[in-house]
Order: C-alpha cells, then sequence, then structure tokens
C-alpha cells in the first residue's frame, strides 16, 4: 500500500470517529492546579493562577518578549488527547497507525488482534527500520506542547482533538528519538537529512493550518531549510501525505 493511500485511510477514519463537536472532559489537574473547561477555565487549588489565554489585554498574536515557558504549566494531556480507541474496535490510534504503515504482515500479541507485536515499520526521523512494535511510537510533528505555549491554549477543545489526530501531523518514530526531540521546534531539533525537506515543509503547513504563532527563530529555520530544497522533493511531500 502507498504511502499516500495510508495517509488518506487514517484521515478517513479520523474523520468518521472524531466527532467536530467533542468535548474534553476536564479530567486531571495540570500543573498550575486548574483546568481548562470549553472556553473558560477553574482553579481548584490555592496559589492557581488564571492562564494569559482569557487576559483581555493578550494581544492577538504573541511577540519577541512573549514568555511561552509561563505557559507550560496550564498544559493538560487531557485536553489534548490521542492514544484512544474512537472507533471502539480495540485498537488505539497508535495500533491501527501500526497496522497501516507496516511495509510487512503485522502480528498481534493476542487472538483480538488488539495490540501490534511485530511488522517493519520505517523511523522517518532517524532513517532506522525497526520490526518490533514497542521500539516505536506516535510523534507529534509539531508537539502539542508548543502547539499549546503558541497559540493552542486559547483553542476550544474540538480543534485540540483534532490537533492531536491529525494525520498530517502523526509520525512513527523511534521512542529514544522523541525523548531527544521532545518539544523543541525547529530550530532546536531536525530530523535527518533526508527527510528536513518534508519536516520542515510539514511544520509550514500544519502551523497554517492551525493557526499556530511560530516564534521568529523556527519560521527562520523552516524558512533557510525549504529555500535549500529541490521544488520536486517539496511536490513529492505535499503530494504523498496530503489530506482534506
Amino acid at each position: 500500500m502507498k504511502k499516500n493511500q495510508v495517509i488518506q485511510i487514517i484521515a478517513i477514519a479520523i474523520c468518521l470517529t472524531v466527532k467536530p463537536d467533542m468535548q474534553a472532559h476536564p479530567g486531571s489537574l495540570d500543573l498550575n492546579g486548574g483546568h481548562y473547561f470549553g472556553p473558560s477555565y477553574h482553579c481548584h487549588m490555592t496559589g492557581c493562577m488564571i492562564p494569559d489565554t482569557f487576559d483581555p489585554m493578550r494581544r492577538r498574536r504573541d511577540g519577541v518578549m512573549t514568555n511561552y515557558r509561563d505557559r507550560e504549566r496550564f498544559f493538560n494531556e487531557d485536553d489534548w488527547p490521542y492514544e484512544e480507541d474512537f472507533d471502539q474496535d480495540c485498537q488505539s490510534t497508535r495500533q491501527e497507525m501500526l497496522i497501516l504503515t507496516s511495509k510487512a504482515e503485522v502480528k498481534y500479541t493476542n487472538p483480538r488482534n488488539c495490540v501490534v507485536r511485530s511488522g517493519e515499520w520505517l523511523d522517518e526521523y532517524t532513517g532506522a527500520t525497526f520490526t518490533v512494535a514497542v521500539q516505536v511510537d506516535i510523534d507529534h510533528v509539531i508537539p502539542r506542547m508548543y502547539a499549546h505555549t503558541h497559540g493552542g491554549d486559547r483553542w476550544m477543545p474540538d480543534k485540540k482533538v483534532q490537533f492531536s489526530n491529525d494525520p498530517l501531523n502523526l509520525m512513527l518514530v523511534e521512542k529514544r528519538e522523541i525523548r531527544r526531540k521532545s518539544d523543541r521546534g525547529p530550530s532546536r531539533y531536525m530530523p535527518r537529512d533526508e527527510f528536513k525537506c518534508e519536516y520542515a515543509q510539514l511544520w509550514d503547513l500544519i502551523a497554517s493550518k492551525y493557526s499556530v504563532q511560530l516564534e521568529s527563530r523556527d519560521r527562520n529555520e523552516i524558512r533557510r531549510v525549504l529555500e535549500a530544497c529541490p521544488v520536486d522533493d517539496l511536490d513529492s511531500g505535499l503530494e504523498t501525505r496530503s489530506v482534506k
């Protein structure tokens, strides 16, 4: 199965199973001692502060003096779910990606075929191939934390869910490489040379799609990489990962 067909299948599956009006449950508290709930934020602990998300003086776009790190304490995993079984078939998003992107027949850990044990997957970031499923995991091209601190904290719950499960933003990557990348933008992390062009293009496309407010140093790095990329490589990257 070709890569673009795989991406389209994942996109269709997610569009059918993630409801547009889906509301994230408040769930656990963030490090600040509160949680977002729809268009509001609730405090539950002493010393809890209201994020600048709801500050009427917050400018439309962040500036060079914006302290993005200060927003990290308001990030809550429960607001950005992605390792879910949206279609109730016992296979989470990760398992479905493992099945659809494997270059070899997958084998499972149980008769119900809920969890993948082995197959063959290419980690685009490093160029390494893996045959054991537990060695790779889902990475968000634009990390959820980065999106949160760069404008995503103001998104409604359904947009956070959409971003977290958008096939354009999901990659299967070696776990060690995911930890190395962490929440870094392009100015602080780039994959192997052979994937830099597509990686920079993905950041540009996803940031535009969701209006993520990229830091100037990240915008500059994306521009620098893309300017050095052959036009054919950019067209190919768009074609293989195109989703509607």
